[in-house]
């Protein structure tokens, strides 16, 4: 039996924390859980289909060499910046804010900057 977590709010992706792009794993998306580590993070696993455009495989020399990406639920100051750069659906959003991961004050503040700003 494989162990599954749906995400119920679009979380940002990130493969070097030194700098601020934007992705996002949309909501709805299955994460397979693969293992927990002393450290206090858990692997997920998750598929991709990509239809009729193949990638060009490499053999991997180690097997055991494994590059995440880091997920992540975005906090206040990234979702300033994402209302700004990125473009969010109006669902993408309600589900952000309807986390939990924010809270009230930090949503009043974000909406009130982007309202200003434009």
């Amino acid at each position: 039996m494989t162990d599954i977590h749906t995400l119920e709010y679009p979380m940002l992706l990130s493969g070097d924390s030194s700098t601020k792009n934007y992705h996002i794993l949309p909501k709805g998306t299955t994460l397979y859980y693969d293992k927990s580590f002393d450290e206090g993070f858990t692997r997920y696993k998750v598929y991709i289909n990509i239809d009729r455009m193949p990638l060009k495989l490499e053999a991997l020399q180690d097997p055991t060499t494994i590059r995440p990406i880091w997920a992540y639920a975005p906090d206040k100051n990234d979702m300033k910046s994402l209302l700004r750069e990125y473009p969010l659906t109006k669902s993408d959003l309600q589900s952000i804010l309807q986390s939990g991961q924010l809270s009230k004050e930090d949503v009043k503040e974000i909406l009130s900057d982007f309202i200003n700003s434009n």
